[in-house]
């Protein structure tokens, strides 16, 4: 946890502006990724307005994740659940993200054959809508998601834990504001099944969802970049 919290301090200058030596010094771009393979994972601080809140809640500075693959030209893309689901130029990707900070994982002994498979599975849901809720069901999909289910499609490898809602960090005040925000729409609290968003709450704290960091904390994942703090 110490950890973390020092980590989690060097992200919040970086949100704030601060650090600018350490972060201009450290700063990556596509080109710093030649080394990157299809079927690569790779994660990076959002610049969403929900990022604080799973940052918090996952006590990780992962707030966001996508798929490597390589278009037609031979360049990186990033697959990625954003509403829709699409790929995203990897220089577009890290522009994207809170001061340029990259982590790139890779699952261990995995074949070209598998990661083609890994990320064929992942285009197969092209055009789906953002899932805000984290909900089971693959109507609508939210980011680790995604890299969930690309690699049981596609390999049949189930990537991370999944963990209960309500065993996450839900007691800080970008949480609440998110729950506070969304509950309405929710599909278990919609239609009048909820009054409130405690009442949500004590609805759906026993969906299941996979997190960024839960992705990252498979035993089999082999980190080979990161310009985060060490």
């Amino acid at each position: 946890m110490r950890r973390f919290l020092r980590n989690f301090l060097v992200a919040l200058l970086a949100l704030g502006g601060l650090g600018f030596g350490f972060l201009w010094a450290t700063n990556v771009t596509a080109e710093d990724l030649r080394d990157l393979k299809r079927g690569d994972v790779i994660f990076q601080i959002s610049g969403s307005g929900q990022s604080l809140a799973i940052m918090l809640a996952s006590a990780s500075l992962y707030s966001h994740v996508g798929i490597v693959d390589l278009n037609d030209a031979g360049q990186p893309v990033v697959l990625e659940a954003v509403g829709p689901v699409r790929e995203t130029p990897l220089e577009d990707w890290i522009s994207k993200g809170k001061a340029r900070r990259v982590a790139v994982y890779r699952m261990e002994k995995m074949t070209e054959v598998q990661a083609q498979s890994v990320v064929t599975a992942a285009r197969a849901h092209f055009g789906k809508g953002y899932d805000p809720y984290f909900y089971s069901s693959e109507d609508t999909l939210y980011c680790s998601e995604l890299v969930q289910i690309a690699f049981r499609d596609g390999i049949g490898l189930t990537l991370g834990q999944s963990q209960r809602l309500g065993d996450l960090n839900l007691d800080n005040f970008a949480a609440r504001a998110v729950i506070e925000r969304r509950w309405k729409g929710h599909p278990l609290c919609a239609d009048g099944r909820a009054g409130n968003a405690a009442e949500c709450l004590a609805l759906i704290r026993d969906e299941k969802l996979i997190t960024p960091q839960a992705i990252a904390d498979d035993p089999r994942m082999v980190p080979v970049f990161s310009n985060f703090a060490p």
